[in-house]
């Protein structure tokens, strides 16, 4: 297959990116994180159109593919810990319901 010759700008773009996602994963901002995988995503697909990336391009993206790893990872572990809590408040709810209908029983009688 092709191989791409990216330019040094659209890999010093990415390098900035892998800057920027580390802040955010720093932050936990989430919806930034999101926000900057769309824009990683871009950059890869702009820096090679159907093609494949040079030993050498591969290595320079090295750090950004670790930390959009970690990137995922946390992400993964932030809608697990959501879920989780988002679980115990449906089930502390339901336990109220509960007893606010056995309080409502008991007072009617």
């Amino acid at each position: 297959g092709k191989v791409c010759m990216p330019h040094a700008a659209d890999l010093r773009r990415l390098a900035h990116l892998r800057q920027l996602l580390a802040l955010a994963l720093a932050q936990e901002d989430w919806a930034r994180i999101h926000e900057i995988d769309l824009l990683i995503r871009q950059g890869l697909l702009r820096l090679c159109e159907g093609g494949e990336f040079a030993p050498r391009t591969l290595a320079e993206l090295a750090p950004l593919k670790a930390l959009h790893g970690q990137a995922l990872q946390a992400c993964s572990r932030e809608c697990k810990r959501l879920s989780d809590l988002l679980e115990s408040h449906t089930e502390h709810q339901e336990g109220r319901r509960a007893y606010s209908l056995a309080d409502s029983v008991q007072a009617e009688g």
